[in-house]
């Protein structure tokens, strides 16, 4: 999870992020607060580079800035919950700004009876008059107090406010990297979760492979036995490479029958190997209809298999793995085809 901050630690970055976000043009709205509030926690090295750049700078941060880095390093939901998002951050920073604003007007009340009483005081008083000072100043002090109290529950509402809002995101956040019919990464989550690894300079040097990976025939299966069975050969190839990987590897399902998988710490006899394990599990297993006993066999996939070299980036090295599996289907299929660099 992307935000996994204490409750302390969140309503500390809050306050902070208040203190920050004033000193800038920018609206008070949702993609403000995000990206405020992750580049202060420190869990976004690349929004953090970008913000530090500006500040730096001396320039300020105003609407157009605001919206152009949240989407680019922040945004990972659907438009639809967006803008729910925006409606329910935008009700809970209205309401710690009323509450900020009449706790400032009460401070600035405070601090002018206090040098209201302080002049009373340079004077000679009699018993009476200074028993009714003291009385105005316990007065004055009791309202500030009240206030400051109000200003310390708004802050401790909304700090639990901000808690369930960080998991609404998150859950919205997994709900659109992820494959609604197999639970796999779907594209995008795939290419978020696969980018570290190349920009870790110790999975460079150890080395890493990318599988693709295709069925074979698909539209003949879905024409014979249904649509409701080719879900069920997806979901059952999505198993079987959870199965074959480990927790570190990455496996998603790029769209329609074709899957890919990111191999760290791999060389291509490794992934050769996980490859072949892979496509035999599938050659050899057999997958129930629906609402009958018949079990359903024969089916293969085609496999391509990169290895990384330096500088190849992920989308690179996505090609060249597709290349490998097309390699495979014109060549018979139900074959795992390797990437030649030369």
């Amino acid at each position: 999870m992307k935000y996994t901050q204490a409750a302390a630690a969140s309503a500390e970055i809050m306050r902070l992020l208040l203190q920050k976000m004033v000193c800038h043009p920018a609206a008070f709205t949702p993609p403000n607060y995000a990206i405020w509030y992750e580049h202060l926690a420190g869990i976004n090295p690349a929004l953090s580079e970008a913000m530090n750049k500006v500040l730096n700078s001396d320039d300020m941060l105003d609407d157009d800035t605001v919206e152009k880095f949240y989407m680019q390093y922040v945004s990972e939901c659907d438009s639809d919950m967006q803008n729910l998002l925006r409606g329910e951050f935008k009700e809970l920073l209205n309401k710690l700004s009323l509450s900020s604003a009449e706790a400032a007007k009460e401070a600035q009340h405070f601090g002018s009876s206090l040098q209201t009483h302080g002049e009373a005081l340079k004077s000679g008083l009699d018993a009476s008059e200074l028993l009714a000072l003291i009385n105005n100043l316990s007065g004055d002090t009791g309202k500030i107090r009240g206030t400051m109290h109000a200003l310390e529950t708004q802050l401790q509402t909304s700090k639990h406010e901000v808690e369930k809002l960080n998991l609404e995101i998150e859950s919205a956040r997994v709900e659109a990297l992820t494959d609604p019919l197999t639970s796999l990464l779907n594209r995008r989550g795939f290419e978020i979760k696969s980018r570290p690894t190349f920009a870790d300079s110790a999975s460079t040097n150890k080395g890493f492979c990318m599988l693709m990976l295709d069925i074979d025939h698909f539209k003949k299966v879905n024409d014979t036995y249904g649509h409701l069975f080719g879900d069920k050969v997806i979901c059952s190839i999505a198993n079987t490479l959870r199965s074959k990987v480990k927790g570190q590897d990455a496996v998603g399902r790029m769209g329609g029958e074709e899957f890919a998988v990111l191999l760290p710490e791999t060389n291509i006899s490794g992934a050769f190997t996980v490859a072949e394990q892979i496509r035999q599990a599938i050659e050899n297993g057999k997958i129930r209809r629906q609402n009958s006993d018949e079990q359903i066999g024969g089916l293969s996939i085609s496999i391509g298999i990169a290895s990384h070299v330096t500088g190849c980036t992920l989308e690179e090295l996505l090609d060249q793995a597709d290349k490998a599996l097309y390699n495979s289907k014109q060549n018979g299929r139900n074959r795992t085809s390797i990437f030649d660099q030369d």
